[in-house]
This record gives structure tokens, sequence and C-alpha cells, in this order.
């Protein structure tokens, strides 16, 4: 069974340590679903704009700044 991780904060500009994550969690076979400010996908993940329920996460990773943080 393959694990799940959300990551929360994705971008699309390769400069970020979001994009940097997608693209080794893909890497590496795990399955990766992402949600960000803009659309637009990351090796080949969608990254969703819109508050959407995720079933069977079982990691979360958090690419927020403090003024979308709290």
């Amino acid at each position: 069974m393959n694990k799940k991780t959300l990551v929360l904060g994705a971008s699309t500009n390769p400069r970020r340590y979001s994009y940097l994550a997608v693209n080794k969690l893909t890497y590496n076979n795990l399955e990766v679903r992402a949600v960000g400010r803009e659309h637009g996908s990351v090796s080949g993940v969608k990254i969703y704009t819109n508050k959407k329920l995720f079933k069977n996460i079982d990691t979360i990773t958090l690419y927020l700044n403090k003024k979308k943080s709290g």
C-alpha cells in the first residue's frame, strides 16, 4: 500500500521548497495531493486551490508563510 502525502502551500515555482518536495515525493513513487494558491501542476500532480476533502492521507507537509499559517 502506497502512503499518501498532502502538500499544503504547493507551488509551481521551481525555487520553492514545496515544489522540490512534490518532485522528490513523486520520484520516490509516493502518492501526493497538493493544495496551493494558484492552479497548476508539478510532476503530474494537480494543485488544487479550493477546499477539498482528501481521504486516507498519511502525512501532511506545510509550506506556508507566517501570514498564511496564523
